[in-house]
């Protein structure tokens, strides 16, 4: 096949997938409309993955391989130890640099925050700091929440574990089954913390006002009658 009718081919090609994309994303007869969610910058994506995944001190990183200097090279006696104090020490320096961009992060982000609450019509600016302020204050990332549950989780599944030669099989069985009830419970309530988070800032928005903001709520069940 030449090159010119492999590019046809191609462009075909291309074109179809192009119109099932959109076909799959245009909204249905009847379905609500949901506003796209807003795309990151991808060079700030580029730019966090980068301090994300940096070689740590002394990593070689290539192709399926990572490995630190001190399993490839032979060392004398005690220096495998400070090898691994070393690397808890560039955590720590670390975290501290995480923690200070952070705060100036969240600084810039007031700045610009502050200059867009501007654009608002003045009488509804006082309820859009609130909204945001109250946002701010109850966000968590998905990981420091999974890494809380799981802490609490193992905790109790350690004490469970600890508990197997002190107690009968049927209280073993029992207390193992009261865990899994908590498991249940606790990612219900975390959910259901979101939710009350997210009651209480539509209820500081005009209604016109809160139904924009369900239209990027990703959990919110689509009905025929939304409008």
């Amino acid at each position: 096949m030449g090159w010119s009718r492999m590019a046809l081919v191609a462009a075909a090609l291309t074109s179809c997938l192009l119109a099932a994309a959109e076909a799959k994303d245009r909204p249905k007869a009847n379905e609500p409309f949901r506003a796209p969610p807003a795309e990151l910058n991808a060079e700030w994506l580029g730019a966090v993955e980068r301090l994300r995944v940096l070689p740590r001190p002394g990593e070689i990183k290539a192709a399926g391989v990572t490995a630190n200097l001190c399993s490839v090279y032979e060392l004398a006696d005690g220096d495998a130890s400070k090898c691994e104090t070393l690397a808890k020490e560039y955590d720590a320096a670390l975290l501290k640099l995480a923690a200070k961009w952070l705060e100036e992060e969240k600084a810039l982000r007031a700045e610009y925050e502050a200059r867009l609450v501007l654009l608002l019509p003045e009488a509804k600016r006082e309820a859009a700091r609130k909204a945001l302020e109250f946002s701010h204050a109850h966000w968590v990332t998905p990981t420091d929440r999974e890494a809380g549950f799981r802490k609490e989780y193992s905790e109790r599944l350690t004490a469970l574990r600890e508990s197997r030669l002190r107690i009968s099989a049927e209280e073993f069985e029992a207390t193992g089954a009261k865990l899994k009830a908590w498991v249940k419970g606790r990612r219900a309530q975390l959910t259901q913390q979101d939710e009350n988070v997210l009651r209480q800032i539509r209820e500081m928005l005009a209604p016109d006002e809160a139904a924009r903001l369900d239209q990027f709520d990703r959990n919110r069940p689509a009905k025929k009658n939304d409008k």
